[in-house]
């Protein structure tokens, strides 16, 4: 009895730009798109050395697009967690205790959480603005990728050291998110 082999699941396959926040969508989107893009040049090259360096290569393209995903996540976690504190109920109420000049140490005590709802704030505006750039930049990877399979390998080993960089990149991001909250 023969068996079909069933193709390998897609490791990646859980990754859904319409699950991810709204305001990091495009990024995540972007980000399959440009492993869409590495692994349909790769899979026209002849089979050869440089064909299986970008390969190999192709697994930091995936490990890139995990770690967008996963920041993605963690970046949605924190957009919930500032919704339940509703930042402009804070600021609002921290800048009528203010004008008022009533009990400083409701002042205080409102300060508190004024601030740590900005700096909650900041974060997620810098992370929106990092994942951009790595999506950028993992694209960038992927075009420099497609002249290294026309130049006959030449510049495969800097292809890797710039996913590298940005799944390096993309991981310290991840855990300066898990820092935040």
């Amino acid at each position: 009895m023969l068996r079909r082999r069933r193709p390998p699941e897609d490791p990646l396959g859980h990754v859904d730009p319409a699950a991810a926040p709204p305001r990091l969508a495009g990024v995540v989107a972007g980000a399959l798109e440009s492993r869409r893009r590495y692994h349909d040049m790769v899979a026209g090259l002849r089979p050869g050395a440089v064909r299986d360096r970008l390969v190999e290569t192709g697994e930091r393209v995936d490990a890139g697009v995990a770690a967008v995903w996963a920041a993605a996540q963690r970046a949605g976690e924190l957009e919930r967690l500032l919704d339940t504190l509703d930042p402009e109920r804070v600021t609002a109420e921290y800048k009528r205790v203010k004008r008022s000049g009533a009990d400083p140490a409701l002042e205080a005590a409102l300060a508190q959480s004024f601030g740590s709802v900005q700096r909650l704030l900041n974060s997620l505006d810098d992370t929106e603005e990092r994942l951009h750039l790595l999506d950028a930049r993992l694209s960038a990877a992927v075009a420099r990728a497609a002249e290294v399979a026309l130049g006959g390998g030449t510049g495969a080993d800097e292809v890797g050291a710039e996913l590298d960089g940005v799944v390096s990149e993309l991981t310290a991001l991840r855990a300066a998110l898990d820092e935040v909250g």
